[in-house]
């Protein structure tokens, strides 16, 4: 593994997909938005509150070996100690992006609502953003990530590609998911969970809505640079408002 993601130490990722860093966005409310810059705490839902009825069905009793990667991925610990079940993947908080560059009119309506915005970062600046341990040698925090693949949910004999199938139909989501197993998530009864965050570190850029007029556009932009110098941008897509 080289050594040049100083920030991914002791980051868990699938195992096939290594250290890769790759583009990730997010489509949201403006109000979930401004929540996540004044609290500094991103919100992620549980599997089970997904509108796909399939995710709250898969509770699996299998386990497969986590991969540490960054400057100490030379520490690994065996496999036997690597190994974590998934007896209770339905209740996992589990965060989803899209890994799509241009951004999509149908991500803005089916996500974001009409006054929405669009956070873009890439996996690596998402990772170094948690501000929670995952050191494996104190901590039993772990974080999941891998992209989702689209095959009608296929009973697949690699454990892992279990956390990360899909349904052919949501294939134009172009997901990147990421599962958080922490020791103090024990309210299993909440929707979801806050995780604390360096949003500077987190989000490189902001798109607006393209449901949002030009002016009132300009004003969000400016309140958000100045309060918490971000980069904001408008959408490219031109509506008729």
């Amino acid at each position: 593994m080289k050594d040049e993601c100083p920030k991914l130490n002791w980051y868990f990722y699938r195992p096939k997909e290594g250290c890769d860093d790759k583009f990730i966005c997010q489509y949201m409310r403006l109000d979930y938005l401004i929540q996540l810059l004044e609290t500094r705490q991103y919100y992620v839902k549980r599997r089970r509150t997904f509108e796909d009825a399939n995710e709250s069905l898969k509770n699996y009793k299998l386990a497969f070996a986590y991969s540490t990667v960054g400057n100490n991925s030379a520490k690994q610990p065996e496999t036997g100690e690597r190994l974590i079940p998934y007896t209770d993947i339905t209740n996992c908080p589990t965060a989803c992006w899209s890994k799509h560059e241009r951004e999509s009119y149908l991500m803005w309506k089916s996500y974001a609502t009409e006054i929405g915005a669009c956070i873009r970062t890439t996996v690596h600046s998402f990772i170094a953003s948690l501000q929670i341990d995952l050191d494996i040698v104190k901590s039993e925090n772990k974080v999941l990530c891998g992209s989702m693949n689209y095959d009608y949910y296929k009973q697949s004999t690699i454990e892992e590609n279990q956390l990360f199938d899909k349904d052919i139909v949501y294939a134009d989501e172009n997901e990147f998911r990421f599962y958080f197993l922490l020791n103090s998530d024990s309210e299993k009864k909440n929707k979801g969970i806050y995780v604390p965050v360096d949003i500077n570190v987190m989000i490189s850029e902001i798109l607006l809505s393209p449901f949002i007029c030009k002016d009132a556009a300009n004003k969000i932009a400016r309140m958000i640079k100045c309060a918490y110098n971000i980069n904001v941008k408008q959408s490219n897509i031109k509506l008729r408002l």
